[in-house]
């Protein structure tokens, strides 16, 4: 593999797949699942395109990847177990973070449609397992099998921050919608660091299905205890004084009230790994005095970004 060459070109496949042929593979799919369920609800319908189009649209680019490249599954994927104190403290962090998330995505939307809540609760509405699945189960599998390891181990050689910055990049252009561009980048750069420093893209899977599966169980539960709920906050979305006043002022709160959880969780997680911290720390010394370094922005990291660029003016003449 010719790093971070190879990673720069896989994004490409990625993107194809993303953007062209998994929402032809939808188009072809949709009638076979309503010939074969007739009666499945509109929930469902959604949820099953969903999880087809997700396993599609990731394994096929990856197992095309490596055989062409013939690549060792060993060379993009880490894979050290987690120690039960790693899993713990990451399941800690997981809960404790996500406050942070949700201000930065709050902010987002003051400028920004929010285009996440009514999905979330359009798959909420369907069974709680059903859409674990989909929406948490499958994601993390996928999206950390390609961000975290083929992305990721492809900038190996050229330091530790640019590698995390780039996945982290890579990660937020994949959801192609501006109201999740900020929030995953930055639990992009977490992901990344939690694999780096563990060696495992286990601990990045575990991380994100928590992240995920929060949501969809919040939005579960909101809808079976509070059904008018999603139109109280739909009302709120087009009101950005209510918006300022309400929305805002809650997450801020959140956020100061998990703040404290946030550094014991990091503090934690940097006392269970600081040894390899320390490696880590030695071996992006080596890489950054290295004269040997391979260039990041290739052929094919311009046209991605190109790319998307595209394809968001489009995406949002369209809508």
């Amino acid at each position: 593999m010719k790093y971070p060459k190879d990673s720069n070109l896989f994004m490409f496949i990625l993107m194809i797949f993303l953007i062209f042929i998994g929402n032809g593979l939808i188009n072809i799919i949709t009638p076979i699942v309503l010939k074969i369920y007739p009666n499945i609800s509109p929930e469902e319908k959604l949820l099953t395109l969903q999880a087809i189009f997700a396993i599609f649209s990731f394994i096929a680019p990856t197992i095309l990847f490596i055989v062409i490249k013939k690549i060792s599954i060993k060379d993009i994927l880490p894979l050290k177990s987690l120690s039960i104190k790693n899993i713990l403290v990451i399941v800690f962090m997981s809960f404790a973070i996500q406050p942070m998330l949700q201000f930065i995505g709050t902010i987002t939307n003051i400028f920004f449609k929010d285009e996440i809540t009514d999905v979330m609760y359009i798959f909420a509405s369907a069974s709680l397992p059903k859409a674990l699945f989909v929406v948490a189960i499958i994601p993390a599998i996928t999206e950390e099998l390609t961000m975290r390891g083929i992305i990721l181990s492809g900038y190996k050689r050229v330091g530790l921050w640019t590698g995390v910055l780039m996945s982290s990049l890579y990660f937020g252009v994949i959801h192609f919608t501006i109201t999740q561009l900020f929030y995953t980048l930055v639990s992009g750069v977490i992901f990344a660091l939690i694999v780096k420093i563990t060696n495992s893209v286990y601990a990045s899977i575990l991380m994100h299905f928590i992240f995920n599966g929060t949501q969809i169980t919040l939005a579960s539960l909101v809808l079976k205890y509070f059904p008018e709920e999603p139109d109280k906050i739909a009302m709120l979305q087009n009101s950005i004084e209510q918006e300022n006043l309400v929305t805002i002022f809650f997450s801020v709160i959140q956020f100061l009230f998990s703040l404290p959880f946030l550094l014991l969780a990091i503090f934690l997680f940097i006392k269970v790994n600081k040894q390899r911290i320390e490696e880590l720390k030695e071996e992006n010394k080596l890489l950054k005095n290295s004269e040997n370094k391979p260039k990041v922005f290739t052929l094919f990291f311009y046209i991605n970004i190109l790319i998307y660029i595209i394809y968001m003016i489009v995406l949002n003449y369209i809508n």
